[in-house]
């Protein structure tokens, strides 16, 4: 039995041929989570504006609580996105890494011979 196809594509900042690179797809993620982070603390921004200057025509956007949930929000999404940038570049300092302990311990043992 034949499936029909789906009309509906996920969205993706990728092109097609980059929608498998590792690198590409770690970009575009962290495209997304900076457009979060950045809508939440302009919403913060305003509220706390708006709070300030006790402008009735133009209430806050976010009671006291919701500001405070999506400055929590931010402060989470800036751990995760920094936790895994700091995985990614211990990733690409290894091998530079186990090549200079590799070389300094062949160094070391030739001392050792003479």
């Amino acid at each position: 039995m034949n499936s029909p196809k789906a009309s509906h594509h996920p969205f993706s900042w990728l092109v097609e041929e980059l929608r498998l690179d590792q690198a590409a797809q770690f970009l575009a993620y962290t495209l997304d989570m900076t457009h979060g982070i950045y809508t939440c603390l302009a919403l913060i921004h305003a509220s706390n504006l708006a709070r300030e200057h006790e402008d009735n025509v133009c209430p806050p956007r976010l009671s006291v609580y919701e500001t405070e949930l999506m400055t929590r929000f931010a402060m989470a999404a800036t751990g995760t996105l920094s936790e895994q940038i700091a995985e990614r570049i211990d990733a690409l300092n290894k091998p530079y890494l186990d090549a200079r302990l590799n070389s300094s311990q062949s160094n070391a043992a030739a001392k050792q011979a003479e």
